[in-house]
């Protein structure tokens, strides 16, 4: 058997301070913006995540958001999320627009340990289907004005620059 030293990075370890998992699961189970956020999304809307190497997902499969372990099965996109990525998206009670806004700009981020990595998986019918353009509304006018001052026009623009990636 391996001893396992708590280095402050496992959360699996008891007395180690939350992880990125954990975060999530907490952030997408209580905070209002999370919730919100996330009702327009079909049961079958999947995200794959890497949560610092970790793979892990976000499903709706059950009707609510959830954030589990493991690979995603079918994702109609995929996360690379550092901890301090994670960190700054659940601290705070911002509403829905405060949290896309802070979701873009870290995908614009230059600096690594905060970038989050978007790959698109699926169709633009696909993500339509599944509800992610009604999240993007629901990001009302600051949603759309920060796209704007970032030089996007639309959220067609915004998927199309995130294939760009």
């Amino acid at each position: 058997m391996t001893a396992r030293v708590n280095a402050g990075e496992d959360p699996a370890i008891p007395g180690a301070p939350e992880g990125s998992l954990e975060a999530l699961r907490r952030f997408f189970g209580t905070a209002a913006a999370a919730r919100r956020a996330t009702r327009p999304l079909a049961r079958d809307a999947e995200v794959g995540l890497d949560l610092d190497g970790a793979p892990a997902r976000f499903t709706m499969a059950s009707g609510a958001p959830e954030v589990l372990p493991g690979p995603a099965r079918d994702p109609d996109f995929a996360l690379a999320l550092p901890a301090e990525a994670v960190r700054r998206l659940t601290a705070g009670d911002a509403g829905v627009g405060g949290l896309g806004v802070a979701f873009f700009q870290l995908v614009r981020s230059r600096h690594p340990e905060l970038r989050i990595r978007v790959r698109l998986h699926a169709s633009t019918g696909r993500l339509l289907a599944r509800g992610y353009l009604n999240v993007l509304a629901l990001g009302g006018l600051e949603v759309a004005a920060w796209l704007l001052r970032a030089g996007v026009r639309g959220p067609l623009e915004a998927l199309d620059r995130l294939r760009r990636r």
